[in-house]
């Protein structure tokens, strides 16, 4: 199984990768631990599927700035996705990093 996983977004491809690192990076933006906002995403979507994006691109894409994770869900919509799409990409992630089996929900 691969270790991260590829984000394809107007044409660029980005790998994504939850490491410890990155998990403390994503809870000091987010000011609370990644799972309690996930158990809460309704309150802060954008903010937190941004944070996670930016986080997880951090290990295999140098300088990759939080400002791009957060015109990255607005360049996916323009490829023809939509929201739900968009936390598919954010739970295969959980599930190329170890956190989740395939399928699996959080």
């Amino acid at each position: 199984m691969k270790a991260y996983h590829n984000l394809v977004v107007g044409g660029e491809e980005y790998k994504l990768r939850l490491t410890t690192s990155a998990i403390k990076s994503i809870e000091k933006r987010l000011g609370k631990p990644l799972f309690t906002a996930m158990d809460n995403i309704q309150e802060n979507l954008f903010d937190t599927v941004a944070a996670i994006i930016w986080g997880a691109a951090q290990p295999f894409n140098a300088n990759f700035s939080y400002e791009k994770a957060e015109g990255l869900f607005d360049q996916y919509v323009e490829d023809g996705h939509d929201i739900e799409d968009w936390m598919n990409e954010i739970l295969e992630l959980f599930a190329a990093s170890g956190f989740l089996k395939k399928g699996q929900e959080l």
